[in-house]
């Protein structure tokens, strides 16, 4: 969702302002940031096919897509065997969405992230809990550098 909210724009302004904030503040840090291949497929589901290789080539410039594989597979696996004791049964979506965030968790941990960006509070803390090698943090609440001249 971060890249939604901060590429296309797309959400409530807090969640959109926050995004952006993030990005600003990782590009003056000069940060190298992974988009995980899974995170990509969400982001593209909306984009028209024949768009959808222009839209890969632009972020291609600006992030590095790992792939998910069976490294990531099997990490992906024991996130959600974990997770899942931590989902309501029976709740909406959640079990899809803790398949979503074990799969971009497991290629984000597996391809040497160190830091993991998530609004989600459950996500976070799946990734504090399993991943002790990835800190987990919120998107900014504030503008970087946001009294500098």
């Amino acid at each position: 969702m971060v890249l939604v909210w901060g590429i296309r724009e797309d959400g409530d302004w807090e969640q959109i302002e926050r995004a952006k904030w993030l990005f600003l503040e990782l590009e003056e840090q000069g940060a190298q940031v992974l988009l995980p291949s899974v995170a990509l497929a969400e982001y593209l589901t909306p984009v028209d096919v024949d768009k959808q290789g222009e839209v890969i080539s632009t972020l291609n410039t600006r992030f590095i897509i790992p792939p998910f594989d069976v490294k990531c597979a099997a990490l992906a696996s024991r996130l959600f065997r974990q997770g899942k004791s931590r989902v309501k049964k029976g709740a909406k979506d959640s079990r899809r969405s803790l398949r979503a965030d074990t799969l971009i968790i497991a290629t984000a941990a597996v391809h040497g992230a160190r830091v993991f960006y998530s609004n989600d509070k459950r996500c976070r803390k799946l990734v504090s809990d399993c991943v002790p090698r990835l800190e987990a943090k919120d998107l900014p609440t504030m503008a970087p550098n946001l009294f500098a001249q």
